[in-house]
């Protein structure tokens, strides 16, 4: 998380998703903190010296909002934050869908030796909305890229849609807040691959493969 700025939205500054990196920079963050010092200083210009030597008061202000604003301060306030059962729920459905996405992902790769590990972090900024950066990465911890398919298989882990088995990006927020924790990381031995799941990435490519060849030749007609 603390790259996020190298990850940008294809929409850029058009993407909510944007804005939201931007305050992953805590230089931005403070200057959005200590702004009403220089408007107090356009407005009682008398005060303006007293105003600008006054570093303690700026500290302050940031450790507060950093600290009691952004963030929960207590481990009393990060447990009434959400149910310890509905939490441990939530953790479970979340290690059984990210299991089910690497098993589809790596039996479509065709596997047959190593292992892959699906890192989901989110941003520990509680008063934002949820920051979340999933990655896929080899043995040697290298991210690897993710085809159209792979990429929608990691994002219906934090499946939004409502329902008894919802597990979306908010809840999961909530999650890691009250457990103090940002990172989940949930591995896969390829070994472990169930000959039913390979089965099922050959059929799901046939099918794509028969799909794109109906596709061509109807545009050929």
């Amino acid at each position: 998380m603390g790259r996020a700025q190298t990850v940008l939205p294809r929409g850029l500054v058009a993407d909510r998703t944007f804005w939201r990196i931007l305050l992953e920079y805590p230089f931005l963050r403070y200057a959005i903190v200590l702004f009403p010092i220089p408007v107090a200083i356009l407005v009682w210009p008398h005060l303006a010296l007293p105003i600008s030597g006054a570093p303690l008061l700026m500290f302050l202000l940031v450790l507060y909002v950093e600290g009691n604003v952004l963030s929960v301060p207590t481990a009393a306030r990060r447990r009434a934050l959400i149910d310890a059962a509905e939490a441990d729920r939530g953790l479970d459905l979340l290690a059984v869908r990210a299991r089910a996405a690497l098993t589809r992902i790596a039996a479509g790769r065709g596997m047959a030796a190593g292992r892959l590990t699906l890192v989901i972090e989110q941003s520990p900024m509680a008063a934002m909305p949820p920051l979340t950066l999933a990655s896929l990465r080899d043995e040697a911890g290298t991210i690897l890229p993710l085809s159209a398919t792979e990429a929608a298989d990691i994002r219906g882990i934090l499946d939004p849609a409502p329902g008894p088995g919802r597990l979306d990006a908010r809840l999961l927020h909530r999650i890691n807040l009250s457990r103090a924790e940002t990172l989940r990381a949930f591995a896969l031995d390829a070994a472990a691959i169930p000959a039913h799941a390979r089965l099922a990435a050959m059929a799901r490519a046939r099918q794509a493969s028969g799909n794109e060849a109906s596709g061509n030749g109807a545009s050929r007609v």
